[in-house]
């Protein structure tokens, strides 16, 4: 997304704030990190992060949990992951799903996360938060003036 863009964007959710989580399973090597930040300069609104407890290149990758303006929605991404994989996650194909979270029936913004990455659970739980928004109000002010000149004879 363009950064100009992005600081132009009236209305749009800019940050997220009390993030909670429950989770039901986590695996072993996982940990959640509520982030609740700013919006991003390329307009990503991250509201938590799966990270893996081992860092090591070539294990478990680590997932965005971020929010979707145009959907109104939860969404999950690999992070450092191939095309090949990322495409097969996002489709929910050949053992890897959950890129899309699924909001809970409440009137609160409650969502669903179950994912998966080569076969075996990763998480599910929820996760909810709040967005805060910015709104810009413009004020047209108009000015009328009016002048009047009046004339008298003078008698002589």
């Amino acid at each position: 997304m363009d950064t100009n863009k992005v600081a132009r964007r009236d209305g749009k959710a800019r940050r997220a704030f009390n993030v909670s989580e429950r989770h039901t399973f986590i695996h072993a090597q996982y940990h959640m990190v509520p982030d609740g930040a700013q919006i991003g300069p390329t307009g990503l609104l991250i509201i938590a992060r799966l990270k893996p407890k081992n860092t090591r290149t070539g294990t478990l990758p680590e997932f965005v949990l971020r929010w979707d303006e145009k959907d109104r929605r939860l969404d999950v991404d690999p992070v450092g992951v191939s095309e090949t994989e990322e495409r097969q996650f996002r489709r929910g194909t050949s053992g890897y799903y959950g890129h899309h979270a699924h909001k809970l029936d409440s009137a609160t913004r409650v969502f669903e996360a179950n994912i998966g990455w080569r076969g075996q659970s990763i998480y599910h739980g929820e996760i909810g938060f709040s967005l805060a928004r910015e709104a810009e109000a413009t004020v047209a002010l108009g000015l009328s003036a009016s002048a009047s000149v009046s004339f008298s004879k003078e008698k002589s």
